[in-house]
């Protein structure tokens, strides 16, 4: 891992890691890596990366460097607490489903606030953590997330830090489509894309247009040409009836094609 870019090359953090993560062969190896990289990146105590769900409270955690807490540790604590939990309410909460860029927590609560929740009482506090910073990397509902929460015990994560988190997270994006966090369609999805004729690799396509990425970018992380990323999006553009990438972005989330 040498070499990891600083915050102060933020504008190339994205690339940087999405060429060091992409192409790991499973899950766990994406994972561990990607909990390697953001340790370098924004220094911290710990990282942790997690899917939750609020309506129904399920938690799936994997931590890295979590000092000596097992995952199954983690995701019991948090699943208790995500009612009450401030990062994850500014994420989940009414109204807040599109809501999804880098935030501190102190950017959504005061640290009175914070210390009288039950999230600090049983799952902060005893971790010694103080300061988060939380990076989402994809939706499955608007009830749940999956992303990754940088932890420290002692100075807060500055507006800098902040900056790189918001350059790196669509590369984070991507590699939750494409990478050893990699997800099939939905049942929901499949029956949404059948109707409109989206074929697999433009519902691919349309993924990662709405993680951020540019037309290049795509073709780079899916090893094709931009001539044939553009081929796509103008067969997806026709299929929903637009002419852009924002329009097509939005028709496809309405259509439940992509979330």
């Amino acid at each position: 891992m040498a070499g990891i870019v600083q915050p102060r090359s933020a504008p190339l953090a994205g690339l940087e890691l999405s060429y060091q993560l992409a192409g790991l062969p499973t899950r766990g190896d994406y994972l561990r890596a990607a909990g390697v990289v953001l340790s370098r990146l924004l220094s911290c105590d710990f990282v942790v990366w997690s899917a939750v769900d609020v309506s129904t409270s399920a938690v799936e955690v994997v931590p890295y460097n979590g000092r000596g807490w097992e995952a199954q540790r983690l995701e019991d604590r948090l699943a208790s607490v995500l009612d009450d939990h401030p990062l994850v309410l500014s994420y989940l909460g009414v109204g807040r489903a599109r809501e999804s860029s880098p935030r501190r927590l102190s950017d959504v609560s005061t640290r009175s606030q914070v210390r009288a929740t039950r999230a600090y009482a049983e799952l902060l506090h005893p971790l010694g953590i103080e300061h988060q910073l939380a990076i989402l990397s994809g939706r499955v509902s608007p009830s749940s997330a999956r992303g990754w929460v940088v932890n420290r015990s002692s100075c807060n994560f500055s507006d800098d830090e902040l900056d790189l988190a918001r350059a790196i997270q669509p590369a984070l994006c991507l590699l939750d489509i494409t990478g050893g966090t990699q997800d099939v369609l939905s049942d929901a999805q499949q029956a949404a894309a059948a109707p409109l004729g989206l074929s697999s690799r433009e519902v691919e396509v349309l993924r990662c247009l709405s993680a951020g990425l540019t037309v290049e970018a795509i073709g780079r992380q899916l090893r094709i040409s931009s001539r044939t990323v553009r081929k796509h999006l103008e067969n997806a553009y026709r299929k929903l009836d637009c002419h852009d990438r924002l329009m097509a972005v939005t028709a496809a989330r309405r259509a439940g094609v992509v979330v």
